[in-house]
C-alpha cells in the first residue's frame, strides 16, 4: 500500500483540499497530486469548482513540455516517456489522479 498525504492549494481565489502519492519503480519516481472543489453548478470561471493536478518527475525518462497559443499563452502540455516502467508509472498516476477528484465529486455510494 501506498501513503496518502492531504494538502491544500489556492486555485483563483479558492481554496482546493487535495491528495498526494508516490508512484515509484526501481527506475521511475512520480509525486502525483490532484484535488478539486466539485461541482459548484456553473461554468464560469467565478462561479465555478477549481480543479488542481500535478506530476513531478524525481527519476526516470520522462520529457514535460507546454503547448503555446499564438500569443504566447501556455494553453496545454505534453508528457513522453521512455521504458515500460515509465508507461506504467504514467497509467498509475493518472488512475490516482480520477481516483482523487471523482472522490472529492461523488459520493462513494453513488
Amino acid at each position: 500500500m501506498f501513503e496518502i498525504e492531504k494538502g491544500m492549494k489556492k486555485i483563483n481565489g479558492e481554496m482546493v483540499e487535495t491528495y498526494k502519492r508516490i508512484v515509484s519503480t526501481p527506475s521511475v519516481r512520480l509525486a502525483v497530486e490532484a484535488g478539486t472543489t466539485g461541482y459548484k453548478g456553473s461554468a464560469s470561471r467565478s462561479a465555478g469548482g477549481r480543479t488542481y493536478i500535478r506530476i513531478v518527475c524525481h527519476k526516470g525518462d520522462f520529457c514535460f513540455d507546454p503547448f503555446f497559443d499564438e500569443e504566447g499563452n501556455v494553453v496545454g502540455f505534453e508528457i513522453g516517456v521512455c521504458g515500460d516502467a515509465g508507461l506504467d508509472s504514467v497509467m498509475k498516476s493518472f488512475e490516482f489522479i480520477q481516483k482523487a477528484v471523482n472522490d472529492q465529486c461523488f459520493d462513494s455510494d453513488d
